[in-house]
């Protein structure tokens, strides 16, 4: 009999820098046949140190988790569970498991094709179980890396690869459909050859592939992946502005590679971005501009030149600095990471919403202070927690506080793309990444609600015992979150398909993320007692999105086109839903022997009070099955079966 996974695979705190002999090398390493070391055993999630160095997905991040010291304890008397765990790591936010007595871990996964390589999701941080979704089987390891060192020779200057005519060419498309996402102009030097080269990478998708010779795409990339290997291997060497400035591209746009890619963790990169940033200074940027906009505004709005130039320069930084905190709460909001950037109050107010309009032309800033101000309020969201029974009246009313913020952010917003006289479509984008916060935070609040409920006897509804200030809330949320994922794929699909291909891929995994809400929520009204369906055109909706995401798509290694694929699987698992049964079926493994049957079934009889409640206002069943916790729901998503007639 083969051991669990965790008795194989568990790894204790105290366990020596090296990878012990008993664990097979990684997936990507054994693939790269390169030598494979764990050195750090306390970080979560674990990786090895080639993986977490250049960025890229770690097959230990599933298969292995620090030990859990087994102490014995006694049973649960209060709403909230109490669980034993290793101390937090910085930068990580654990999730308390709503399920800990009923749900083993079998339940609470995904399991790709590939018999060798589970990738476990956790729905408590549901950005990165859709990123995980996206990403492609391991199964096809031979195609996961497109770019081996034998196929093509590594180049080691960007003119090697490029006329300077293609170099010039690339760089205007990436000045024209790229710059405007990150909202600063690029800071170059006299000689910004990592830059150029990241900026042609990137741009080259919207190079005509008849024209010029099919390898040089594969060997721009090539000398973009060498490039920023060594910046990642040697830090302090690489320390400037330029390499800031690439490390936060290469986190918005991963290189098209195909759509076996495994793809890099794009929060790693952004994470050394600002490493870098604080140390050169750049978080005090916005502080030093501000200082020497008062002193010329004692001296009567005169400035000597030496500081005006340093005004200018400070400013060009705050910008990057904004957008780096920026980009790193888009990334890491919904994944359980914290963000390492803060914003200081002199960062906001360098982007603070403009009181008036008129002679204003730039509006790099506010987009910037709308993305700032939709994250600073959604990270709060996300981060509250309800610790005791006590706190339940409180905790609810931070939690309608910050909603009643994004609202504010929303009502700013709303107008910009349709009264400003440029740049509309990146005011209209805005709305997708304005509906994730709302829903993140609506999605959190959901989850801790039902964890403080804790276990509810069979035949009872959780929501009718969560009730702050005596109300129900719970139906109230869910009918939001509908409406909110709804909202979100109809300007998905509103957004100029040529515009919408050069977007940050997190866009698309945004989309993706309200697209599953949505199917989950569907499931969960069809599987319900008696039946139920999910008014309205939420069928056409989601077809329409993966439609023209394909349209969007610049290739099949796309973020775009991935998320389309995954979107449609969503939708043939809803299709098919006529052969499956019914009514799921509790398994039986999934409570112990020793344990009531009845009072850990997540299931309801059909005499419920659960069917006196309307469909559209029943929500009381999510988070027990269908979206977080049907393992077999989400499992068969990743059948190839599922991807015909979409390719």
């Amino acid at each position: 009999m083969k051991r669990s996974r965790t008795q194989a695979t568990q790894i204790a705190v105290s366990t020596a820098a090296r990878k012990p002999k008993g664990i097979q090398a990684c997936v990507s390493c054994r693939k790269n046949k390169t030598r494979c070391e764990l050195l750090d055993t306390t970080t979560s999630p674990i990786q090895c140190h080639r993986c977490r160095a250049i960025g890229v997905h770690c097959s230990y991040e599933e298969t292995l988790v620090p030990a859990v010291q087994e102490s014995p304890s006694p049973p649960v008397s209060s709403p909230s569970h109490s669980k034993t765990s290793v101390p937090p790591p910085s930068g990580f936010r654990p999730r308390p498991d709503p399920f800990p007595s009923v749900m083993p871990p079998e339940t609470r996964v995904w399991q790709f094709v590939d018999e060798n390589h589970h990738e476990f999701i956790d729905w408590s941080a549901p950005m990165l179980a859709i990123r995980n979704l996206v990403r492609p089987p391991s199964a096809n390891s031979d195609l996961a890396n497109p770019l081996p060192s034998s196929s093509y020779p590594r180049e080691t200057s960007l003119e090697s690869i490029l006329a300077p005519d293609q170099v010039q060419h690339l760089l205007e498309i990436f000045d024209h459909k790229y710059t405007p996402w990150i909202n600063f102009k690029l800071i170059r030097q006299s000689n910004s050859f990592l830059l150029d080269t990241i900026c042609c990478s990137i741009a080259s998708r919207y190079m005509d592939c008849t024209s010029i010779d099919p390898s040089l795409k594969a060997r721009l990339q090539g000398l973009a992946e060498d490039l920023i290997i060594k910046m990642i291997f040697n830090p302090r060497v690489s320390e400037s502005i330029e390499a800031i400035q690439t490390l936060l591209i290469l986190s918005l746009w991963e290189p098209i590679r195909g759509p076996e890619n495994d793809g890099r963790d794009g929060r790693v990169l952004l994470a050394s971005a600002v490493s870098m940033a604080m140390n050169l200074r750049l978080n005090q940027a916005s502080a030093r501009a501000e200082a020497l906009r008062k002193i010329a505004q004692m001296n009567g709005g005169y400035m000597v030149e030496e500081d005006s130039v340093a005004l200018n320069e400070m400013s060009e930084h705050a910008r990057l600095w904004v957008s780096l905190t920026n980009a790193e709460s888009m990334l890491c909001l919904g994944t359980g990471r914290v963000p390492l950037s803060r914003r200081s109050p002199e960062d906001q107010r360098s982007v603070d919403f403009p009181q008036s309009f008129v002679g204003l032309t730039d509006y790099r800033n506010l987009r910037l202070g709308l993305v700032s101000m939709q994250a600073t309020i959604t990270e709060e969201g996300v981060g509250l927690r309800i610790n005791a029974p006590s706190e339940i009246d409180s905790w609810y009313d931070k939690v309608t506080s910050t909603l009643e913020s994004l609202k504010r952010g929303r009502r700013l917003l709303l107008p910009l793309a349709v009264t400003l006289d440029h740049e509309q479509f990146y005011f209209h984008i805005l709305h997708i990444y304005d509906g994730i916060c709302r829903l993140l935070v609506l999605y959190n609040a959901f989850w801790e609600a039902r964890v403080a409920v804790g276990h509810v006897p069979f035949g009872e509804v959780w929501h009718h015992r969560f009730l702050p200030h005596g109300v129900q809330v719970v139906p109230e949320w869910g009918r939001d979150m509908i409406q909110t994922s709804e909202a979100i794929l109809v300007y998905a699909c509103q957004a100029d398909v040529e515009l919408l291909g050069s977007a940050p891929d997190v866009f698309f995994q945004m989309a993706t993320l309200a697209a599953g809400y949505i199917v989950g929520v569907k499931f969960l009204m069809h599987r319900r007692p008696g039946g139920g369906v999910l008014l309205g055109g939420s069928d056409l909706l989601l077809a329409q999105t993966a439609t023209h995401f394909i349209r969007a798509s610049r290739g099949p290694g796309h973020s775009a086109h991935k998320c389309a694929l995954l979107i449609n699987g969503m939708i043939a698992k809803w299709e098919s839903r006529g052969t499956m049964e019914q009514r799921p079926v509790a398994p039986t493994h999934l409570t112990p022997p020793s344990s009531d049957a009845d009072s850990s079934s997540s299931y309801y009889p059909n005499n419920s009070p659960l069917g006196a409640i309307p469909p559209e206002l029943d929500f009381s069943a999510f988070l027990n099955t269908t979206m977080a916790m049907d393992a077999e729901f989400w499992k068969e998503l990743q059948n190839p079966e599922f991807a015909i007639g979409y390719q």
